[in-house]
């Protein structure tokens, strides 16, 4: 076993019990601290789930893991694999591994990409059936915001598209896709033109070698804050983060249903799942059928985020695992729609293009994290999986001839989502509002029509607190520098 693995698995046996509040707090939940680490010492079990604190630490631009095979890839420090001394300071370079899934540690760490030392969210990629395909987000060296790009393996290594794919276009933000169960439709987060506010969740088909216009999933589901981190089960059933729906704290995790046809009004997943602080990066395996991971972050205070595992719990009555779809839909208080949604799929009302599937060798280093669970299943007959949607009516885009310009007041930058948030200043209650701009979440408050209006609350910023506050303008919702705007 891994040196480190070995140490996580010491300390969790080891666990001194003490009261800690933290982002994670479902009722029956110890939190307790082993040589100065807080971890999550019990699990939460509700609706035939259990909940798990998974020893791993999640490294930025990380803010969650991805299901790879029969394991997980994620974001680590290479100190081990570089031979560097223990008592050494560095952590060595940041790389993406691989590993399988051995209770609540990770198993033996693999490379993930041996010849490329590109750094990307770990959940911010989406793998096709056979695990050949990938798509993932990442900043073009000649860019600042994120676009989403396709990579192919081949013989033993992924090959990294030089150019994003086709719908990415313009000075607009592309990020975090998650692929469909047959790999026909993609979703996935931007801030293109027709967005309600922040980042929406927009879908696209594919089509032949190429996908269509993305088409926005509308306001039942986008709010005026951001939707992030989307995720497909095996039904479709979608989970994402959002900030801008009622719920429990900053980010939390709703689920829509896929009815067949398009998706369902989103549901908060309850206070087992969602806390007063950050959830986030919800993502359920497709191979197993039984495990889910999700961050929780707290939102003040030094408590570094806590993975946490999902799983379906042993069925008191076969003895077999439950399905972790119903499960979760019961948690959400959704009835089980799955039989209906089966029947209104067999009969698509939309041509469905399915990916070609090509059987490609797979490295020595890559079976082994399929053979230290179990083989990897054969891709799904076409026939049986959801077709892609019919979403609803696309917002119709802005007319470009009558710009809205806005001006805010930007107060503070970071390099991960804080999200909506409700700030004082002079002892006054704004709103917060934050975008994504060259690679740093910025946060802005007020919204004027004037600049003169936005330059007062910038002096009242500076007045109280924010010395560096400065007044930003947004034409038609998009971050501009125009100097036309600042006269």
């Amino acid at each position: 076993m891994n040196p480190k693995n070995t140490i996580f698995s010491l300390a969790f046996l080891a666990l001194a019990e003490v009261s800690i509040a933290g982002p994670f707090s479902p009722s029956n939940v110890i939190r307790s601290t082993v040589y100065g680490i807080e971890i999550l010492a019990d699990t939460s079990e509700n609706k035939n789930l259990k909940i798990t604190p998974f020893l791993l630490d999640i490294i930025a631009p990380s803010s969650g893991v991805q299901f790879y095979r029969n394991g997980i890839i994620f974001l680590s420090y290479s100190k081990g694999d570089e031979k560097i001394p223990d008592k050494h300071l560095s952590f060595g370079s940041l790389k993406t591994y691989m590993a399988p899934i051995v209770d609540t540690v990770p198993g033996t760490y693999m490379p993930f990409l041996s010849s490329s030392s590109k750094i990307f969210p770990s959940e911010a990629t989406t793998f096709t059936a056979d695990f050949n395909t990938m798509y993932l987000s990442l900043i073009p060296d000649r860019g600042s915001n994120e676009k989403i790009f396709k990579a192919t393996f081949k013989s033993s290594n992924w090959v990294i598209e030089d150019e994003p794919l086709n719908f990415c276009d313009g000075n607009y933000i592309y990020s975090h896709p998650t692929l469909s169960a047959n790999g026909t439709f993609m979703i996935f987060s931007s801030d293109m033109s027709g967005s309600a506010g922040g980042l929406d969740l927009w879908v696209t088909k594919k089509e032949e070698l190429r996908w269509s216009t993305p088409e926005n999933l509308g306001k039942q589901i986008n709010s005026t804050g951001n939707e992030l981190f989307a995720s497909l089960d095996n039904r479709n059933n979608l989970y994402f983060s959002s900030d801008g729906l009622p719920g429990e704290g900053g980010y939390d995790v709703f689920v829509c249903t896929f009815n067949g046809t398009g998706w369902d009004k989103p549901v908060n997943l309850s206070k087992t799942i969602n806390s007063k602080d950050d959830e986030l990066a919800f993502t359920v395996s497709r191979i197993d059928k039984t495990s889910a991971f999700y961050t929780s972050r707290a939102r003040s205070g030094k408590v570094k985020n806590q993975l946490l595992l999902v799983t379906a719990s042993k069925s008191a009555a076969n003895n077999q695992d439950s399905d972790l779809s119903a499960g979760l839909l019961a948690l959400a208080g959704i009835e089980n729609r799955d039989k209906t949604v089966k029947q209104e799929a067999s009969e698509p009302s939309a041509k469905a293009v399915p990916e070609k599937v090509e059987q490609k060798a797979i490295p020595a280093e890559q079976k082994t994290v399929a053979k230290s669970v179990e083989p990897v299943k054969t891709v799904p007959d076409a026939k049986k999986v959801a077709s892609p949607p019919q979403t609803p009516t696309a917002v119709k885009k802005a007319d470009e001839k009558k710009d809205i310009v806005i001006y805010r007041v930007q107060i503070l930058a970071n390099t991960r989502p804080v999200g909506s948030q409700n700030i004082t200043v002079a002892g006054k209650t704004y709103k917060s509002f934050e975008y994504l701009y060259q690679g740093g979440y910025r946060t802005t408050v007020g919204e004027f029509s004037t600049m003169s209006e936005a330059v007062k609350l910038q002096n009242s910023c500076r007045q109280n607190g924010y010395i560096q506050a400065f007044v930003v303008a947004f034409r038609n919702n998009i971050r501009s520098t125009d100097p036309a705007l600042f006269k």
